[in-house]
C-alpha cells in the first residue's frame, strides 16, 4: 500500500506515540484530518478556534505530561 504524505505524517505521529494532535482544520489540511480520521482511537484531536488558543492547549497538555 502507497502511503500520501498526510497517511505519513499520521503514520510518523503513531510511531513515536503521539497521544493528541492540536490545530485548525482548513481546506488545506483536509488530506490530514482525513488520514487522521483513519487512524481514530489512537490519535486524539483537540480543535481550537485560532492559533492562539492551539499553542495554549498544546503548551498546558506538554506541561501536564512533565
Amino acid at each position: 500500500m502507497t502511503l500520501n504524505g498526510a497517511q505519513t505524517i499520521v503514520a510518523t505521529l503513531q510511531a513515536y506515540g503521539v497521544e493528541h494532535v492540536f490545530g485548525i482544520p482548513g481546506d488545506t489540511s483536509i488530506p490530514f484530518y482525513d488520514a487522521l480520521y483513519e487512524a481514530r482511537g489512537s490519535i486524539h484531536h483537540d480543535m481550537a478556534r485560532d492559533e492562539r488558543g492551539v499553542s495554549f492547549m498544546a503548551e498546558a497538555n506538554a506541561s501536564s505530561i512533565e
